[in-house]
């Protein structure tokens, strides 16, 4: 090549060089910008204390659970996450992004629906929140670049994880379809929001997969918002519904070889029922033995595929069982039921005093009960102020020695102190703790209270004392029952409206004993 040519070579190449910057300026600019700033903006996470309960030694059992989600609606303040998150909760308190205080916005449940695992939640306000943009999760194909906002393990909001779509359509527990991620999802990012690059909400993160020890897989799931937005329309307008047959729990799967057995006409996989149904929309109707091989114009292949088509219809709607019976074909109309049972929602609990938890003296000798110089929570209340400050309960369990079942304690809480009104005050008595807590309600004060828990080096050494793991301190506002009260009487008496007469009266020289 001669010298003249190479210059003409060097020219050209230059030249289509420079001539594809402006080109290379305007792919980028068309791209999508990722702004993490967004993202969190709208997001939210999650605080939760659900009800008491009593296990099965009479312990009082509360669970502390953290969750995210986002905001939909700065005019309603209108929060959307997952159901599992919120479905035993007592309290729930949301936490924006910055947001300054220890105690969250007070959020309600408005509705939700266990088997979608949605939930709407209203924030009691959303001042300066920004709202989320919601996008099509229809257009997500895999590889499509993802990303889940919210709390993990409940120790660090506003995290970001990337990742892609790996599967658009995925059947996981149940009959409804996820997306499938490699972002990380872990416990705490129920609820929260899977974005797109838009910063558009194209699904509710849900589950992630554990193997056989529990370590996470890499693999999550989320469903796709347009489930979701269909969901919700829903549940604005009313309880959860949906169809059921009555056999999900007695359904098993033929393979297309053992249903041909049966001559299923289609040649494909078929369930058969173990079971005849003995109450529900299928008695009556169904037996044991009945090979389903299709739903109204619908081929039954599995399980998931049947629950899941009798799912979408609504209840008292009718749909044709095409089966084979005793080796003849037959067509059987069941009306669906309602798969949805109202469970109902736990009260407030009844309590004395004002902090709402039981305190005992463990101070005598006792070849089973530890002794302890200071009072002992035994028993925490539902939705009594100790509750409400995240206090559990002293706990045991029952453990076996050879043929002999015995109670065995795990934890023991103590109150070893309490600060009022600047003022630190040991408490070595029940009395000392009433007085400080009814001096602190007639001020519409609060208290810190001082808890140490005790434990055992391991669980089962019945012989090893117990040993101070941890000091911690609690801000509590006394209060009274927010059940409702019983009537207290003595010979014809109100004494719980004299009571609340004479609680100043009480309470004059309270911390003259101090």
């Amino acid at each position: 090549m001669t010298k003249k040519a190479k210059n003409a070579w060097r020219i050209g190449v230059l030249g289509l060089l420079v001539a594809s910057i402006p080109l290379g300026i305007f792919w980028h600019r068309a791209q999508p910008r990722f702004d993490p700033e967004a993202m969190l903006d709208v997001s939210v996470w999650l605080k939760i204390i659900s009800h008491v309960r009593e296990d099965a030694v009479g312990d009082s059992v509360w669970e502390a659970a953290s969750g995210s989600g986002f905001l939909v609606s700065s005019q309603s303040c209108e929060v959307w996450t997952s159901h599992h998150v919120i479905a035993n909760a007592a309290v729930i308190e949301v936490y924006p992004r910055r947001w300054p205080g220890s105690s969250g916005i007070p959020a309600s449940i408005v509705n939700s629906n266990p088997r979608t695992d949605i939930a709407i939640l209203r924030m009691q306000n959303c001042d300066g929140i920004r709202e989320a943009r919601l996008g099509d999760s229809e257009t997500l194909r895999p590889g499509d670049e993802v990303y889940a906002v919210g709390n993990p393990l409940g120790l660090n909001p506003n995290s970001i994880s990337r990742g892609i779509v790996s599967h658009t359509n995925r059947i996981a527990n149940g009959a409804l379809p996820y997306l499938q991620t490699d972002a990380v999802i872990t416990q705490g990012n129920s609820g929260g929001a899977l974005f797109n690059r838009n910063g558009e909400v194209v699904g509710v993160s849900t589950a992630t997969v554990a193997n056989r020890n529990g370590n996470n897989t890499g693999i999550s799931y989320a469903l796709p918002i347009n489930l979701v937005k269909e969901e919700i329309r829903l549940l604005h307008s009313g309880p959860p519904s949906w169809g059921d047959a009555g056999i999900n729990d007695i359904a098993t799967l033929l393979t297309p070889d053992e249903a041909s057995l049966f001559r299923v006409p289609t040649g494909e996989a078929a369930l058969i029922l173990t079971e005849t149904p003995t109450e529900g929309p299928g008695a009556g109707k169904l037996h044991d033995r009945d090979v389903i091989y299709q739903m109204d114009d619908t081929p039954i292949t599995t399980a998931i595929q049947a629950f899941r088509f009798i799912s979408g219809h609504f209840p008292n709607e009718p749909v044709v069982f095409h089966l084979i019976r005793d080796g003849e074909a037959k067509q059987v109309s069941i009306t669906l039921a309602d798969g949805w049972k109202a469970g109902e929602t736990p009260a407030a609990e009844y309590y004395t005093g004002h902090l709402g938890m039981t305190v005992e003296m463990w101070n005598e000798e006792d070849p089973v009960q530890p002794r302890f110089d200071t009072p002992v929570i035994t028993r925490v209340q539902s939705l009594g102020p100790a509750h409400m400050a995240y206090i559990a309960s002293s706990q045991k369990t029952v453990a076996r020695n050879g043929p002999l079942m015995f109670s065995l304690q795990l934890d023991i809480k103590t109150v070893t102190g309490a600060v009022y009104d600047g003022r630190y005050y040991p408490v070595n008595a029940v009395d000392t703790l009433e007085r400080l807590a009814s001096a602190a309600f007639d001020a519409n004060d609060a208290l810190l209270l001082e808890i140490e828990t005790w434990t055992r080096s391991t669980p089962m050494g019945l012989e090893e004392p117990f040993q101070r793991r941890s000091t911690l301190f609690y801000k509590v506002t006394p209060a009274l029952t927010t059940a409702s009260t019983p009537a207290l009487t003595a010979n014809g008496e109100d004494l719980t409206r004299k009571d609340d007469e004479q609680m100043a009266a009480r309470q004059v020289a309270a911390f003259e004993s101090f």
